[in-house]
């Protein structure tokens, strides 16, 4: 066979790998993309939803909570209120779940004299109360306060006394970082396996591309070689 033929198939063979090199690239980046911006979105809406769902409940386990807690006990006798209440609070407001993604911390504060005394509660950096001005969280409507930083929620209940005047507070914190550094190794490993799983994908559709064209011009040189 003429040098020109061999020269020509030995073209077209590298166009064929050139175009499929290519489209892999291309079909590789469309992939990745397509499947990050889907699986982040459904990230974010499953952390957005998750978020409302845990705010609920801390606003109702507080709300509870702080019902069960009588201002007059509190006021009588506080060191005896925070014995009591040390047995009793952990089981209403401490979720025990080991497949709940945050971390929960409580606090009931003695008010007095324009300042907060714990009674009992976590020893905790989720706890804030005493590191923010009491004007914050006692207005003169004595409703809940809440504070919610990037994943962190608080929630503080005043407590009163048969008078209507506030004796003290509880605070009930929660941090929902744990939900986040799953959702980071999720999105990830979703990630990495579809990258994989294209890049093998394409590899095999390659070779029916790039197998014949070898072969050919392999089958050619030997027959070649024995002429």
């Amino acid at each position: 066979m003429p040098a020109s033929d061999n020269s020509n198939t030995a073209s077209n063979a590298a166009g064929n790998v050139a175009k499929v090199v290519f489209l892999s690239l291309f079909a590789l980046v469309l992939v990745v993309v397509s499947v990050s911006f889907a699986v982040h979105h459904m990230r974010v809406g499953f952390e957005r939803e998750y978020q409302k769902t845990l705010i609920t409940r801390i606003k109702t386990d507080a709300g509870n909570a702080a019902s069960a807690v009588s201002g007059e006990e509190i006021k009588a006798d506080s060191s005896r209120a925070a014995q009591k209440y040390s047995s009793v609070l952990p089981y209403m407001l401490m979720d025990t779940n080991e497949n709940d993604y945050s971390t929960q911390a409580f606090g009931l504060y003695e008010y007095n004299n324009g300042s907060l005394n714990m009674l009992t509660g976590n020893d905790s950096d989720l706890l804030i109360a005493m590191k923010i001005p009491v004007s914050e969280w006692l207005t003169s409507e004595i409703v809940p306060y809440e504070q919610k930083e990037d994943d962190v929620y608080h929630y503080m209940v005043p407590v009163k006394d048969q008078e209507g005047k506030v004796v003290a507070l509880l605070e009930l914190s929660s941090q929902y970082r744990p939900i986040d550094e799953m959702g980071d190794k999720l999105e990830g490993k979703i990630l990495s396996t579809v990258i994989l799983a294209v890049i093998v994908a394409l590899g095999v559709f390659a070779l029916q591309y790039i197998i014949p064209p070898i072969i050919r011009i392999v089958s050619k040189k030997n027959s070649e070689a024995v002429l």
